[in-house]
């Protein structure tokens, strides 16, 4: 069961509580031009993809990455959070929970007075624990070059959009405007303190980055940087940056539309492409004991209600570790669909059933990924619903660039080629797990 000590990579800053949390939330919805109770994580979301997007919608209503202008970034598998930048009040994280931390103190200049520190600043991104290559520049966060040892790991801040920047509100702006923003007053700023200062941001907490965002046409380029992690590790996917020498957890592929504004919440224009095994779900984990012994349901959410979607079968090591884990009932877990994994269903019912004698073995079923530290709540049944379909219509990378018209050479499409071996492995011998 992968975990990390410090899974959400600032676990150990200080938490903002009571009055501040409550006018950091609302700092945060004014920002974005959002009106209501601020009790939500207001972050856009992407829709996983589904064949649909290949085609014209229906009507003209509806997204499609053939019929409007995209941007393509790799989707990293790093821990989401939004920034925000409050001048002399300091810099705080926002986590998906609506929760927020205060970071140590941070150096943002403004362009045009560069002793004043930037306020009324909303960003979006994402941290990400890079694995330093040979030959990669040394950036003790942001300034001075030279080599990097090879095994020396950098917290990056990948900042992918803007929702308000300096007091200017840009969510209703198109992704161009939004990203220019984002490098001029943000960016910028920053890079021309570090050539006048050296050391300009040793002592913070992570580098913070504009992410790279590619033109369609682009696509191969990115799919050829993607391979299967080495075995053991943390992560199925590794992106290796062929500029910054840095790679990090890939998770699939992120469009952005150019020309829409930046949407609060589930945003429908905004895709996920995953190749089926990786489209995932987030479950909340239920025991279910009978005779001492567990067995474990998975459960979504519908609004505020829980509900069982399936059983979950564990391999031994997973079985036992959750079996004594006493957090098990409230862990939001990530679990993949996998075909050739093997599901142990039981009759639900205790009444009619008090002993575990009885299982059916199903072909195909969840397979557990990792624990999501990162989240209180399971995916909603809506969610759930469209990463059935994504996996279902199973569009696959090769298909992808056909439609878009983009031509690509053998080896190009890395590891989301056309019957390469995924990442997560074999499925489990007969006997593995409880029965």
């Amino acid at each position: 069961m992968s975990s990390s000590p410090d899974p959400l990579m600032l676990g150990s800053l200080e938490k903002v509580g009571g009055a501040e949390l409550r006018e950091l939330r609302a700092k945060c919805m004014l920002l974005m031009l959002q009106d209501g109770e601020p009790t939500k994580f207001p972050g856009a979301q992407p829709v996983s993809f589904e064949r649909k997007h290949l085609s014209a919608p229906e009507g003209g209503r509806g997204a499609s990455i053939v019929t409007a202008p995209y941007f393509a970034a790799e989707k990293t598998d790093g821990v989401r959070y939004m920034l925000l930048i409050l001048g002399s009040k300091g810099t705080f994280a926002v986590d998906r929970n609506f929760d927020m931390r205060r970071l140590p103190p941070m150096r943002f200049p403004t362009r045009t007075h560069p002793a004043k520190a930037l306020d009324a600043t909303l960003l979006d991104g994402e941290l990400v624990l890079d694995t330093v290559g040979p030959g990669a520049k040394k950036r003790p966060r942001d300034d001075a070059d030279g080599a990097e040892a090879a095994s020396e790991p950098r917290l990056r801040y990948l900042a992918y959009d803007a929702c308000c920047v300096g007091g200017r509100k840009c969510c209703d702006e198109s992704l161009r405007v939004r990203l220019m923003l984002l490098r001029r007053d943000v960016l910028s700023p920053r890079f021309g303190l570090a050539q006048r200062e050296e050391g300009a941001f040793e002592s913070e907490h992570f580098a913070v980055e504009l992410k790279d965002f590619f033109d369609m046409r682009q696509l191969p380029h990115i799919f050829s940087h993607v391979d299967v992690a080495a075995p053991g590790s943390s992560i199925l996917y590794a992106y290796s940056d062929p500029l910054r020498k840095l790679s990090h957890g890939n998770d699939g592929i992120i469009f952005t539309p150019a020309r829409d504004p930046y949407r609060p919440y589930t945003c429908p224009s905004l895709l996920k492409w995953k190749p089926s095994n990786m489209n995932s779900i987030d479950f909340q984990l239920q025991t279910k004991w009978r005779k001492g012994e567990p067995r474990f349901l998975l459960l979504v959410a519908d609004q505020l209600i829980r509900q069982v979607y399936d059983w979950i079968t564990f391999s031994e090591e997973d079985q036992m570790r959750f079996r004594s884990d006493s957090r098990a009932d409230s862990r939001i877990i990530e679990c993949v669909y996998d075909p050739n994994w093997h599901t142990i269903e039981y009759n639900p019912d205790d009444s009619m059933e008090q002993t575990w004698d009885n299982p059916y073995r199903r072909p195909g079923g969840w397979r557990f990924e990792r624990i999501r530290e990162d989240k209180n709540h399971p995916n909603d049944i809506r969610t759930v619903k469209s990463v059935e379909i994504s996996v279902r219509d199973g569009v696959t990378a090769t298909e992808l660039l056909r439609n878009l018209g983009i031509r690509v050479a053998p080896g190009q499409l890395g590891a989301f080629a056309d019957g390469a071996v995924p990442a997560h492995g074999a499925a489990p011998a007969p006997g593995a797990g409880p029965s």
